[in-house]
């Protein structure tokens, strides 16, 4: 997948995503989230980089736009885990 690293590919794997339909399935966000309940330390650019895969671009390249409203979705579950 564009933008996965090895580490970020083993993150995915440990959360039980292996390919880039099982991403796109599941969702960026809740994969993103799905990672960080695992206890992976998670960052923005991790996030960016799944939107990245699934657009297939690279995170540097993702629109402002599209970025926020990422950043508003992980925020909105994040408020309601408390």
């Amino acid at each position: 997948m564009k933008n996965i690293g090895p580490v970020s590919s083993r993150w995915l794997a440990g959360v039980g995503i292996h390919t880039l339909d099982e991403l796109r399935s599941v969702g960026v966000v809740n994969a993103y989230n799905l990672q960080r309940c695992h206890g992976y330390r998670v960052s923005l650019n991790l996030l960016w980089a799944l939107q990245g895969a699934v657009m297939n671009v690279h995170w540097t390249r993702l629109p402002d736009s599209v970025k926020q409203d990422l950043r508003q979705r992980v925020m909105q579950i994040h408020e309601t885990d408390h």
